[in-house]
């Protein structure tokens, strides 16, 4: 590929007069135009920009699929093939709070559609239902509760859980329960709790250890009780954060991205209309609302897609393109653990790839050296 900037290297912002050469699913070079053999097929990427594949380690539902609410293997298929088209080459499909029966009707759904599992699609994210009852915000309250072995049991006990990432309030799990979901592969993140400052902080500093969403399901700060939030900025995890101007105004993401730019991740927490949990697109303010008791709604999902967060932070934030593209791939992978094979365009990295314009049109999409998307 040639005749583009390259964002998402780990020098330099970008670069026009080079060439990334891609051999197989990976990327084997990165070079001089003029270096590139002769052997070797040119493809002109008339100046757009190429990036790394996004990865969205939270995505409710996308394109009129929502596999984490519904167990519908369709949906989750849906999910894959629209979020391929805007650029993300990796997601995890989250879970809501649910009871133990959906949980594993939806493992059933993907053990006996294993052969069939959308390209880009990297595990579950269980969201719950180990949270607080006051800060469990659009989460169903009848479906939040405490941590119990039996229940880890039968949620783990299947070598293929597919379970990558799951949220958790510190107060709602023991230590050696936390340690049993680490042992099974699962990225442990803090979400919606009502936990201290010295008891947020404490499940911070363990090694590993993130944070879901920031400001979201949390207290404010205050002065006297400071909380979640300056814990956050002390300790400085890999933190979430949805920057649509809907769930944070701009204004906090920026004092967020001033105190911790090397740790401040994007995610989309998007949902899709869906009547199995009352979620409704709000046009106003483009979002997802969810319908609860006495008919009020909650905030409970985003309308964004990961080029859409990108855009935002640039255009809204005041954070550099290539800084924005790290946040939207490299940071995620260095969550799960798996920015040594993707997540940068480096040789030797899996060649997912996102190509797009300059008015932040997705032009082209690869996934593991194949053209998946073509405008």
């Amino acid at each position: 590929m040639v005749n583009a900037k390259f964002y998402g290297r780990k020098s330099d912002d970008s670069f026009l007069h080079i060439g990334v050469i891609v051999e197989g699913n990976r990327i084997v070079g990165v070079c001089n135009e003029s270096e590139i053999p002769e052997s070797i097929q040119r493809v002109d990427m008339q100046g757009y920009n190429v990036a790394p594949g996004f990865i969205d380690l939270l995505t409710n539902g996308a394109g009129g699929g929502s596999f984490g609410v519904t167990a519908e293997f369709a949906d989750l298929k849906c999910m894959g093939e629209t979020m391929m088209q805007e650029g993300t080459t990796g997601f995890l499909a989250a879970a809501p709070s649910n009871t133990l029966p959906m949980y594993l009707k939806m493992q059933g759904a993907l053990q006996n559609h294993s052969s069939e599992l959308p390209a880009n699609f990297i595990g579950m994210h269980l969201e719950g239902p180990f949270f607080s009852m006051e800060y469990r915000g659009a989460h169903r309250e009848d479906c939040v509760r405490d941590c119990s072995d039996d229940e880890l049991d039968a949620l783990f006990g299947h070598p293929n859980h597919y379970v990558s990432m799951m949220s958790v309030s510190p107060e709602r799990i023991t230590n050696k329960q936390v340690e049993y979901l680490e042992a099974k592969g699962i990225r442990v993140s803090f979400a919606h709790s009502a936990a201290g400052y010295e008891e947020t902080l404490s499940f911070l500093e363990k090694p590993r250890h993130s944070v879901t969403h920031l400001y979201n399901g949390m207290p404010p700060m205050h002065h006297r009780r400071p909380g979640h939030i300056p814990a956050i900025f002390h300790a400085k995890p890999m933190t979430g954060i949805i920057v649509d101007g809907v769930h944070v105004a701009y204004e906090m993401v920026r004092m967020a991205y001033e105190i911790m730019p090397d740790s401040l991740y994007l995610f989309t927490d998007r949902f899709t209309e869906c009547t199995a949990m009352n979620v409704t697109y709000d046009a106003n303010l483009d979002c997802f609302n969810r319908a609860v008791n006495d008919g009020k709604k909650v905030l409970c999902g985003s309308a964004l897609s990961m080029m859409k967060a990108v855009r935002n932070c640039v255009e809204h934030v005041g954070i550099s393109l290539k800084k924005a593209v790290q946040m939207a791939s490299y940071y995620p992978a260095k969550v799960l653990g798996i920015d040594k094979n993707v997540g940068l365009l480096e040789p030797g990295y899996m060649a997912n790839l996102v190509v797009f314009d300059n008015n932040w049109q997705v032009q082209h999409v690869m996934m593991n050296g194949t053209w998946t998307y073509e405008r």
